[in-house]
């Protein structure tokens, strides 16, 4: 897998990190796994992992209700809650949802003043992410993880890591995009399971190259790592 990682990120330009991982045996192969790049959204990722952490702790419920401030608002990039009124009013699970699935910027600046930048912090030190500032969500319950992972699948950028996949397959990931800087990390469940000791994760991060390169080798590197997994040749 590693070499024809390689050949796919000498196929296209650019400068690309990897991490592939087996929980199930603990295996890992990767290239420039300890090199810089910017996370850009990919950053939502501990958000999320925060809220939920906190709800399964019984620190905060996900039905309590949280308003949009003025200081809230985005009005770039994507996401759809910036053309709201300020002081709309939703749930933290709906806003949970629009922080992932429309990878949403007002989302993320509700929640981040929510929680606290402290917090979300100490949470990624506590789950070992110190030289990092993103990471993917670890398990809270195992009802909470699901929703969780239930957010990340399906979102409205699906022309990544799912793109060549088979159609039962399951990723659920989060995307990231700034600059000339390109990501997407998530856990992929082969067709017709869904036992996460059957999955694996997977990390790409492609940088100093466009969109369209850098999602071309994605969905390659991605359906590569798949049919290793699978023994799938086709």
């Amino acid at each position: 897998m590693r070499e024809e990682l390689g050949q796919i990120a000498e196929a296209y330009p650019g400068r690309y990190g990897v991490v592939v991982f087996d929980p199930s045996t603990d295996q890992t192969v990767s290239m420039d796994p300890d090199g810089r790049f910017l996370a850009a959204s990919i950053n939502k990722l501990p958000v999320l992992m925060t809220l939920y952490r906190a709800a399964a702790a019984g620190q905060v419920d996900l039905d309590d209700k949280i308003s949009m401030q003025a200081s809230d608002v985005q009005a770039y990039g994507t996401g759809s809650l910036y053309t709201y009124p300020v002081g709309h009013t939703i749930t933290l699970r709906e806003c949970a949802t629009f922080l992932i699935k429309e990878s949403d910027n007002t989302a993320w600046k509700m929640l981040d003043r929510y929680l606290g930048r402290d917090s979300i912090r100490s949470e990624l030190q506590r789950v070992g992410a110190r030289s990092t500032e993103y990471w993917i969500p670890n398990t809270t319950t195992p009802e909470l993880s699901a929703e969780m992972l239930d957010l990340m699948t399906n979102t409205d950028f699906e022309d990544r890591l799912p793109q060549l996949l088979p159609e039962g397959a399951r990723v659920s990931h989060k995307i990231g995009s700034y600059g000339a800087t390109f990501g997407d990390a998530g856990v992929v469940f082969p067709e017709g399971s869904r036992d996460p000791d059957e999955a694996y994760f997977i990390v790409v991060i492609a940088d100093e190259t466009g969109e369209g390169t850098a999602r071309a080798a994605m969905q390659e590197m991605s359906l590569a790592t798949y049919r290793t997994f699978t023994g799938r040749v086709q």
